[in-house]
């Protein structure tokens, strides 16, 4: 829904006849709220899961398309679809983000692009099925077939299982696979007395793995009970008898749970430097989206045709998503992550300033090409880079703040686009001013490591003089 945002600022701006600056706001706010509300969505997975928060905000984005439908104004919209509906959007979308990087360890890169990919290939359809239910259905009718699409998040959210949930279960499963393998060797025994020795020692193994996971399924029945009887030593029971502890690996965060929101992470001069190039960037990322589908238009296409912009934006934007995946998870290349995606912000802001160049719709079709596969390795990477930087135990809670600062710059890149475009009737400045700001976005980053670099170099010199 946020890659056809430019569709439906255009329907608001023909059905409520508003400033385009004053328009802009309505699927602006959507996005900045998605994104600003990072840190709340990163407490409130910590306090109960990813699922339940997920299921609680396709319920609320639902309601509010619903309510949308029947707005008589742009200030209700602004409040429906803005505030609500961008609230439900943003329970819906950190969590989804947050459990990628949290289930995956070794192919953490592939994962993220491959999950992340629905997102480009959703560009490819939405703008499209969009456009055809407003055209057959109206305005209200529109509504109610994104409503329609929303409520199935709830289903993705009941896919979403915790962590330690789906470990309890593998081990259930070895467990039940365990009981069978040796129910099979007692038949193979009586069938083969001559490798009866080499079955028994397989047998005598599967065994003490069943006696092992018997053990594991107490010791949690020994925690509820140890948390219900006595608090105090709720902390110090689970740590020692959970299974818990035993299955823990470098992807489950080991600080304690009541660590909800982690502000000292800001202290981090990379991950702060990394934070401001995300806000720079965004400014001018949400603004190429939400006026490609106008700036077509202004060239001379049809609504069709406009669509088909951020239809091969989204296209390409997938393809960028799982190949950026497959690529920077390479042994050699894995090391230099960060300093790769530092050259591909400098590279989306060249291209966002080549858009507004373009002079026929076959070379905005071939840029908005190379913008979308750029762009798809900028978003699908965030979260592994944030991974590379602070380590996957900080995941859930970087992320939150890292959207947070996200949701700044979409805040206030299209309405100050829009405004420019008030002012002087183009769309051509807003590009400008994005590519400018990516450019400034992606300088901080370079700063940043820089400065990493010469302080590593540094403690290496450190280490061979002593």
């Amino acid at each position: 829904m946020d890659r056809s945002a430019g569709l439906l600022y255009l329907y608001f701006l023909e059905r409520f006849r508003q400033s385009v600056a004053t328009t802009a706001w309505a699927t602006t706010i959507a996005s900045a709220i998605r994104l600003m509300l990072g840190p709340l969505c990163s407490f409130l997975c910590n306090k109960f899961s990813c699922r339940h928060v997920v299921i609680v905000g396709s319920l609320i984005l639902t309601v509010t398309l619903i309510m949308t439908a029947y707005a008589p104004n742009l200030w209700t919209v602004f409040v429906t679809f803005g505030f609500i509906g961008g609230f439900g959007r943003s329970l819906a979308y950190a969590p989804a983000v947050m459990i990628v990087g949290i289930y995956f360890n070794k192919k953490r890169g592939i994962a993220v692009g491959l999950a992340t990919s629905g997102v480009g290939f959703g560009s490819f359809a939405a703008p499209v099925i969009v456009e055809m239910a407003f055209h057959f259905y109206g305005y209200s009718g529109g509504f109610y077939i994104l409503a329609g699409f929303a409520i199935n998040l709830c289903i993705a959210g009941m896919l979403l299982r915790p962590l330690q949930k789906q470990r309890l279960l593998m081990a259930f499963d070895k467990r039940k696979k365990g009981c069978k393998d040796s129910c099979h060797v007692q038949v193979l025994l009586k069938e083969n007395d001559n490798e009866a020795p080499m079955v028994q020692e397989y047998l005598s193994t599967k065994l003490h793995v069943a006696e092992k996971e018997e053990q594991l399924s107490k010791s949690q029945e020994k925690c509820k009970s140890a948390m219900n009887s006595n608090p105090k030593n709720k902390e110090i029971e689970i740590e020692q008898n959970s299974c818990c502890g035993i299955f823990r690996s470098k992807s489950k965060p080991e600080h304690p749970r009541n660590k909800y929101l982690e502000l000292s992470l800001l202290k981090d001069f990379r991950f702060l430097s990394f934070c401001l190039a995300i806000m720079l960037f965004t400014l001018a990322f949400k603004s190429a989206f939400v006026f490609l589908p106008a700036y077509g238009k202004q060239l001379g296409n049809t609504d069709m045709e406009s669509a088909y912009l951020v239809i091969i934006t989204g296209a390409f934007d997938a393809v960028g998503r799982v190949f950026s995946g497959v690529v920077l998870d390479l042994k050699k290349v894995k090391r230099f992550r960060v300093y790769i995606y530092n050259i591909i912000m400098f590279l989306v802001g060249g291209v966002s300033f080549v858009i507004p160049m373009t002079g026929t719709y076959t070379q905005l079709c071939v840029v908005c090409g190379l913008y979308g596969l750029l762009i798809g390795i900028y978003i699908s990477q965030k979260s592994v880079i944030l991974v590379d930087l602070l380590g996957a135990e900080k995941l859930i809670n970087s992320f939150g703040l890292l959207i947070c600062f996200q949701g700044v710059g979409m805040l206030i890149g299209p309405p100050f686009s829009g405004f420019l475009k008030d002012i002087n009737g183009q769309y051509e400045n807003a590009f400008y001013v994005g590519g400018s700001s990516m450019f400034l976005g992606a300088l901080i980053l370079l700063t940043s490591n820089i400065r990493h670099l010469m302080l590593t170099r540094k403690g290496q010199c450190n280490e061979k003089e002593h």
